[in-house]
Parts: structure tokens; C-alpha cells; sequence
């Protein structure tokens, strides 16, 4: 607790709630303050795995958690796009955020949608209390700065009139077959 009466050499400005950079976050991560971490609570055995898996028929099937949504299309149009709201630049490469209804035909987009998507669908169906927050900040966000750059990203140029469907595709060149040996084979066996 931060002493406000202290005078000024003698303030305390410690963080006693363990804040830490959200950007470091690591889920995965053993918190050294939870008591069961050492084995104290019997209801953990640390030789079992702690996900509850439960079973659906006399078969033994595993029961599966449904989507929400049945498809990214549904998704966007159910969810996205009424949660989502930004202002939006004038598009055509006026700067600001830009976004195109036709977002489908935008190969990136339809990419980066869907993988939201994935992932949104994981961290609701997650029994973690942080994982919808952890889904914004470490999946929707960053995709957002991509979709939405007005600049370079790839709905920048869109206009109202749907005269502009996307940069075209990356050129490419066919791999000699001298090199092709070297980029098929392992890269963690050394052959490259």
C-alpha cells in the first residue's frame, strides 16, 4: 500500500499487487505464490493430467464443445462486425482505418478473420476466467492494426464504389531444382 502522508524521499512506489507486463505473459507459466503449485492441495496429482475430460457415451467418446459460430462467415457477420467498431478512414488511400464489407475477398483478411475466429472459439469455450482477455490482447489486437492500417494494409485502398478488391498476389519464382532438395529436406536434421 503506497503511504500518502510519506514526504517525498520517503515514498514508496513498490507494486505489491505483481503486476506484471501483460506483454510478457506467458499462460503456461507456474505462478510460485499458488499454494498447490508444491503438492499441497490432495485434490491435484501431479502424475494426472489437471484437464477434466469428460466422456459422452457408453462408448467412451469425448464429448466436444460445440462452436458458437459454424463458420468464419458467421462469425464476423454474428459477431465481428457488430462488436468490432471503429471510425473508419475515407478509404481509396486517404489514410485513417479502412475497412471493406467485402472483406471475403480479401485472401489476408479472410485469413486473419479466420484465425481469430479459432481462437475466439477456444479461449470461450476455455473454463480459464482470463482467456477471453487473453484472446484480445494476444489475437484480436494485432490482426486489427493489420486489417484495419489505412496505409498498407490490405483493404488500405478500398472504395465505396467496389472498383478495388485487393493488392495483388505476392510474385514468385519457381525454386531451382538445385535448391529445392535443400528447402524440402529437414532444417532441424541440418541438411540445409
Amino acid at each position: 500500500m503506497v503511504n500518502l502522508s510519506a514526504t517525498e524521499d520517503e515514498w514508496q512506489s513498490d507494486d505489491e499487487t505483481g503486476y506484471e507486463n501483460p506483454y510478457d505473459y506467458d499462460p503456461n507459466a507456474v505462478d510460485e505464490n499458488d499454494p498447490t503449485v508444491d503438492g499441497d492441495d490432495p485434490s491435484l496429482n501431479s502424475d494426472e493430467d489437471t484437464e477434466e475430460i469428460t466422456e459422452d457415451d457408453e462408448d467412451g467418446a469425448l464429448a466436444e464443445i460445440e462452436p458458437m459460430y459454424g463458420s468464419v462467415v458467421e462469425w464476423v457477420e454474428g459477431w465481428f462486425t457488430k462488436v468490432i467498431r471503429r471510425r473508419m478512414g475515407s478509404g481509396g488511400g486517404e489514410g485513417g482505418l479502412a475497412w471493406d464489407e467485402r472483406w471475403w475477398l480479401y485472401p489476408e483478411v479472410a485469413g486473419r478473420l479466420t484465425a481469430a475466429w479459432y481462437a475466439w472459439e477456444e479461449a470461450r469455450a476455455s473454463d480459464k476466467p482470463s482467456a477471453m482477455s487473453h484472446w484480445w490482447i494476444q489475437h484480436l489486437e494485432p490482426h486489427l492494426r493489420v486489417i484495419f492500417d489505412g496505409e498498407t494494409g490490405p483493404m488500405s485502398h478500398a472504395k465505396a464504389d467496389g472498383s478495388f478488391s485487393g493488392w495483388p498476389a505476392l510474385p514468385t519464382q519457381s525454386v531451382p531444382p538445385e535448391l529445392l532438395d535443400g528447402l524440402l529436406n529437414d532444417p532441424a536434421k541440418g541438411d540445409l
